[in-house]
């Protein structure tokens, strides 16, 4: 049995993340995204920031907050932003 390629946010294969409703996979985009700036450093949550990875109900305003930051994005980070984003239009 060969297992699938695990390339999707939450480890899921491309069957399982297609499987999932839109706005679930919009939510595991989002918190991709969020993991890969390291938002739960700026998070006022303790357990994003104890479990190093976004946990709050709202992963789109840990986004907005690191968005407002001014550091310049490393062009291979933007890249793998914008490959998140391409995974919420499946």
């Amino acid at each position: 049995m060969r297992i699938g390629k695990r390339s999707f946010p939450g480890r899921l294969t491309l069957e399982e993340w297609l499987a999932l409703p839109f706005r679930e996979r919009a939510d595991r985009v989002r918190r991709a995204q969020n993991d890969l700036l390291g938002s739960f450093q700026f998070c006022a949550g303790k357990r994003c920031r104890r479990e190093r990875t976004c946990c709050g109900d709202d992963p789109q305003a840990c986004r907005h907050r690191l968005w407002r930051q001014t550091a310049p994005k490393p062009k291979t980070l933007r890249r793998e932003l914008a490959r998140l984003d391409r995974l919420g239009a499946l």
